[in-house]
């Protein structure tokens, strides 16, 4: 049981339901349950990410209608390919999560590891 009065799997589901938002809602509120804190640690870190690359693809698909117009369905098409790619990361974290996976995001889940026994 999650101390939120989840159980484990639902909070960790949770955590992932709203990316990096709801995954700093969970890390910051849950206090006993270490898969519950790995899982919202993930996401913040893993869908900050992803949140931070679509909108630098996008302001800077923006600034290129004005200095270079060319550019600007790259930029278009690379938000769009990581906003896609965060999609299916997600459903994928989702449904481990909800297995009762502790299943590390690569690249993130070792950030989130330190991340969580640092804070925990």
């Amino acid at each position: 049981m999650s101390s939120t009065g989840l159980s484990s799997p639902l909070a960790a589901v949770l955590a992932y339901s709203g990316w990096w938002v709801t995954g700093g809602i969970f890390w910051w509120l849950e206090r006993h349950d270490h898969s519950v804190r790995l899982h919202a640690a993930q996401s913040v870190i893993a869908f900050g990410f992803i949140a931070l690359l679509i909108g630098l693809f996008a302001a800077l698909a923006a600034a290129s209608l004005s200095f270079l117009p060319s550019m600007f369905g790259f930029f278009a098409g690379a938000a769009a390919l990581t906003w896609a790619g965060g999609v299916v990361l997600w459903g994928i974290a989702i449904w481990k999560a909800a297995r009762g996976d502790e299943w590390r995001i690569p690249a993130a889940g070792a950030l989130a590891e330190r991340l969580h026994h640092q804070a925990f």
